[in-house]
């Protein structure tokens, strides 16, 4: 959602154990990206992120943090610009959180895939 540090839609039902393209297009005017995260990981991925930013290689990295509850990522996606990942969806129903880890946006730049 531009100038909102917002995903649209925030919440989506997706099926265990299902291959998808996910298409990430970023109308705002500041860089974003998409991380997904294990469930009830987001909180974690989102404290990753804040201590990376601090780090000098974090652009690079695209403010992704290294850690086995990140399950994909976009890279980072200027705006009026688009990316895709191909995604597998967890054998396991839940809760899965995504975020932007840009810095700052993750705390409210939020929204769940919900697995079932």
């Amino acid at each position: 959602v531009p100038n909102q540090l917002a995903f649209t839609p925030n919440r989506i039902e997706l099926p265990t154990d299902a291959e998808l393209i996910i298409r990430f297009e970023n109308p705002d005017l500041m860089i974003h990206n998409l991380v997904i995260a294990d469930r009830e990981s987001g909180e974690h991925v989102g404290t990753l992120a804040d201590k990376l930013a601090l780090q000098p290689n974090a652009s690079k990295r695209g403010y992704i943090p290294e850690s086995t509850k990140v399950l994909a990522a976009t890279p980072l996606v200027h705006p009026n610009a688009k990316a895709e990942i191909l995604f597998r969806t967890p054998s396991t129903p839940g809760d899965y959180p995504f975020l932007c880890t840009f810095p700052g946006h993750w705390r409210v730049m939020r929204g769940l895939f919900i697995v079932r």
